[in-house]
This record gives structure tokens, sequence and C-alpha cells, in this order.
């Protein structure tokens, strides 16, 4: 490889996105990094390409589109030759409805893989202060939150008002912004002021009218949230903000497989096989199961009870991975997960609804990535 890498042609690199990126960790030694930088703002857009397109899935509940494509950044050309600095090639793919426990499909260059479970993080900012058009890093520093605009004319008044992005690895931003203010000039929707209501009646009123001044009245908040995402200041400037707090979700790994899921449904002493895995059920109850895997090559053991299955611990699934995680099993190799059938009812007729999954390929973030050791996976939501 050249000091400066020559790039001839590379029909793949790849970075996956809901789900994770993977790119060129050092494609021309001696070069800034472009993590997190976008294409310059001319690059060429090519809507169809060999090799990349749009595919379709289905899952245990819904059918949908995938899609995938190639992306080169800051790139540049000197002495007649192309040259991508490092990270600057990623393949990227969206998955925006994939789910755990639901079956749920994701395209890696060009292969189908089911999306079989997930590990999560809060990454956590406070007290720092962030000037206009400058960002502070988030968790391990491959996202930033960026301070993208300050506006200051609140409807014919100086007002600052401040709108933060979350800047992913891909170089995109996070699909909502997160707007705030501090201005006294405002109400603060989070003061109190609006939270029942105000003492208007219905209806149309004039400028000073029965002693209301909404003429005069103007509403921002100094929190703005998405999901569970959310940003509070102290301070927004004509310059710049102080940021109280900012929290954000991160995935810490994924698990992945080719291999179509197993269904199976047993009854107490029955058994299915994955591999070299025995599945049994030991125990039945209302809302729980007993499940025993047994590798009859290791002879490594493993007993849950899977469960239990209620309104308290289903209310926030599959998002909610502390009750997720009592739904599923999993041997200390990772090569096998089985789960209850949730979504489409986990006990009938007396016996326990499962599905298996084999061959799992575990994808951290960041993780190189097992078929190209040149290529770093970054989960990224």
């Amino acid at each position: 490889m050249e000091k400066r890498m020559k790039i001839r042609l590379l029909a793949f690199a790849v970075l996956l996105c809901f789900l994770f990126a993977i790119v060129a960790p050092a494609m021309a030694a001696g070069h800034e990094r472009v993590l997190m930088k976008a294409p310059h703002r001319d690059a060429a857009f090519v809507a169809d390409f060999p090799g990349i397109g749009n595919h379709s899935a289905e899952s245990f509940l819904r059918k949908y589109s995938l899609q995938e494509g190639l992306v080169i950044r800051q790139s540049y050309i000197k002495d007649g030759k192309i040259y991508i600095p490092p990270s600057g090639l990623y393949y990227t793919t969206r998955a925006p409805l994939a789910k755990i426990l639901q079956d749920d499909k994701v395209v890696i260059l060009g292969k189908i893989y089911t999306l079989v479970d997930n590990g999560t993080r809060l990454d956590v900012v406070k007290n720092v202060e962030v000037k206009r058009g400058g960002s502070t890093p988030i968790g391990d520093g491959t996202k930033h939150l960026e301070l993208s605009s300050i506006s200051l004319d609140g409807n014919g008044f100086v007002s600052p008002k401040a709108t933060f992005q979350i800047l992913k690895p891909s170089g995109n931003y996070y699909g909502t912004a997160f707007p705030v203010a501090t201005d006294s000039k405002l109400y603060n929707i989070t003061s109190g002021s609006l939270n029942k209501g105000t003492s208007k009646e219905h209806g149309s009123y004039l400028p000073g009218e029965l002693g209301h001044d909404w003429h005069i009245e103007y509403y921002d908040s100094h929190i703005a949230t998405s999901g569970q995402s959310y940003l509070i200041v102290d301070e927004v400037t004509a310059d710049g903000a102080k940021v109280r707090e900012f929290a954000t979700g991160a995935i810490n790994w994924m698990l992945i497989t080719d291999k179509p899921a197993r269904e199976m449904l047993l009854g107490v002493g029955e058994r299915a096989y994955i591999n070299d895995w025995v599945v049994k059920v030991e125990k039945i109850s209302s809302n729980k199961a007993t499940v025993k895997l047994w590798n009859k090559v290791t002879n490594e053991t493993v007993v849950k009870e899977l469960g239990p299955v209620d309104a308290e611990t289903t209310k926030y699934l599959p998002a909610d991975e502390v009750n997720r995680n009592k739904m599923v099993v999993r041997p200390s190799a990772n090569d096998i997960q089985v789960q209850l059938d949730l979504f489409r009812g986990a006990f009938r007729d007396g016996k326990v609804a499962l599905i298996g999954y084999r061959d799992l390929i575990r994808i951290d973030n960041p993780g190189v990535w097992e078929s190209d050791p040149r290529f770093i996976a970054r989960p990224d939501t």
C-alpha cells in the first residue's frame, strides 16, 4: 500500500448505518481521518450503481425495503491520481424499521441478514460550553454534539436561539435537531407557563384586549427532546451556548446471522436441535418457560427461565434491553440464540413457542469487519 493509497477501483468497502458503518481505517497514511466529515458539497451523486441497490425483506410482522449505498468523501486529485483519505470510503446500509425479537432484516453488501440482538448504552455530556459552529464529543468521540446555528431575530426583536445537531460518523446528522433558547423575553414552556393551559377562553382577541398580552408572548424552551435523547442548556447567547446536560443512546454491539430462523413449538420434555445444541423445555407456567441448552460436543449446559410475559415486562419491548434479556438465552460462545416468540404468541395450547438462530456474527462498535480486516464496522443509530 502506498503512503498515499492510489485507488484504482474499489467495488466495496463497508459502513452500516442504522445500523453500522464499515470504514477504511487508514487508506492514506499521514493524512487526517475524515470520520464525521461529509462529502464535498459538489460531489457527484450516482443513483444507479452496479451491485448497490434496493432490496425487499420480510420478517414475522411486516414487509419492507432495504437500501444500501457507497460513499467516497473528501477525496482529491493530484498528479493524475485519485486519493481517498483515511475513513474516506464507506459502505452504508439503511434499516430504520429493524427491531430485535421480530426477525427483522438488514442488507450488507447485497446479502440479507437477520438482526438477532444488540447491546446499547447511554452517552451523557455535562457542563460544556459550545461556540457557534463548534461541537463537543459524545461517548467515544466518533459522534459530536454540534451547535450548527444561532438565530437572533425573534419576530422583530433580538432573541438568540440555538440549534444543536448530532453529527454521526458517516458525516450525516441525526434526523432531529435540538432547538433551545433562554432569552428572558420568552415564556419558557418548561417553567410551567403552559403546562395546564392559560386563562384564555375559546375565541379570537385583538392586541391588549381583555388584559391578555398575547401580542408580546413568545414561547420557547431551554430543553429539547427526541426519543431518548435530550438537551438542557443554561444559556444561549449570540456567540454560543452553555450545555447543562445532553444524553443520547448508542449501540455497543450487534448479533446478526445469514441463516433462517428455527421455529419451535415445544411442550415440557420435548426437544429440538440447532447445530450441536439440544433445546429442551424443562417447565412451562402461564407466562414463563424454563429452557435448557446442551451442547453435544462440549457438554456446555445453560438453563434459564424465560419470562415472565406480562404487561409490565412487555410495555417497552423490543426496545427495553433489560426486560428483553429475560426473553432470550445464549450460551457462552454466543453461537446460537433461543428466544420466546413474543410478537406472535409465546404460549399456545400448553406449549411454548420459541425461535432459534444459529451461526451468529458479532459486530462490535467499533469492530473489525470479519471478512476484511482493513475495514471497521460502526453501528450508527
